[in-house]
């Protein structure tokens, strides 16, 4: 999935944080049972993987965790940019 927004001036993380978001978003409107996040970016895979909804001062992140808390069962796997085709 492409980003199709205008995101001005953030950080790699936030924008590939905010394309998980997008597809989260998708799924859950379409109601899913389950999610397989398969991503390049290990920082987003951290981030998602060590903050909780409870813990983060981020809404993106929360709003993240709050879509995959909807989801009976989700998975989030880093892959290497070059798997990535």
């Amino acid at each position: 999935m492409g980003c199709n927004r205008y995101l001005g001036k953030y950080s790699v993380l936030d924008v590939e944080l905010w394309g998980i978001l997008d597809g989260l978003t998708l799924i859950h409107y379409r109601r899913y049972e389950g999610v397989m996040i398969q991503i390049d970016s290990l920082e987003a895979v951290k981030t998602i993987q060590h903050s909780s909804l409870m813990s983060s001062n981020s809404a993106l992140i929360k709003h993240v965790h709050i879509l995959l808390a909807s989801a009976e069962l989700w998975v989030i796997q880093h892959f290497l940019i070059g798997l990535n085709k």
